[in-house]
C-alpha cells in the first residue's frame, strides 16, 4: 500500500511553476490544489500543470481541500499569517518560499504555530550549488579558510 500526500500552491507565479514540477516529479504526491488571485495566472497554471481546483482565496483551498502539504510561493509579507493559517487547518508540512519573514516576531509566529499543530516546516532557501557558496565551501574543505564561526542572535522569550 502506498502513502499519498495531497498538496496545494498558494501563489502561482514563477516560483511555484518550480514547486509544481517537483511535486508532479515525486511519487506519492497528488498535486489537486492551487490558489492565484490573478484569472490569467490561474488559468495557465491549471492547465499546465492539470490541478483539479484553482481559488483564488487561500483560505477557501485550505478550508476545503483536506491537503496534506501546502507551499507557500506569495509575497513576503503574506507567508507568516499563510503559513499560521495552514498550520491551524492541519497541514502536515508547509515549504514556505525565501525569505521566511519580514521579521523576527513574524518567524516566531510561524514556528509556534506549526510546533502546536504538529506542522514540519521547511524554507525554500538553498544556495549551496550557486558558484560563491561552492568555492567557499571547498576553501574550508582544503583548509585554506577556517571553518566561520556560528552564533545565535535570537531573542530570548519572556
Amino acid at each position: 500500500m502506498s502513502t499519498h500526500y495531497r498538496v496545494g500552491i498558494i501563489g502561482c507565479g514563477n516560483i511555484a511553476e518550480r514547486h509544481a514540477r517537483a511535486y508532479l516529479s515525486v511519487p506519492g504526491l497528488d498535486l489537486v490544489a492551487g490558489a492565484e488571485p490573478d484569472p490569467e495566472v490561474a488559468s495557465s497554471f491549471k492547465e499546465t500543470f492539470g490541478i483539479a481546483e484553482m481559488y483564488e482565496d487561500a483560505e477557501k483551498m485550505l478550508r476545503n481541500e483536506s491537503l496534506d502539504i501546502v507551499s507557500i510561493c506569495t509575497w513576503h509579507s503574506l507567508h507568516a499569517p499563510q503559513t499560521v493559517r495552514a498550520a491551524e487547518g492541519g497541514v502536515k508540512a508547509v515549504l514556505c518560499e525565501k525569505p521566511m519573514a519580514v521579521n523576527l516576531d513574524e518567524a516566531d509566529r510561524m514556528v509556534d504555530a506549526c510546533k502546536a499543530h504538529n506542522t514540519k516546516l521547511a524554507l525554500a532557501h538553498q544556495r549551496r550549488f550557486y558558484p560563491g557558496w561552492t568555492e567557499a565551501r571547498r576553501l574550508i574543505q582544503t583548509g585554506a579558510v577556517d571553518r566561520p564561526a556560528c552564533t545565535s542572535n535570537r531573542r530570548k522569550r519572556a
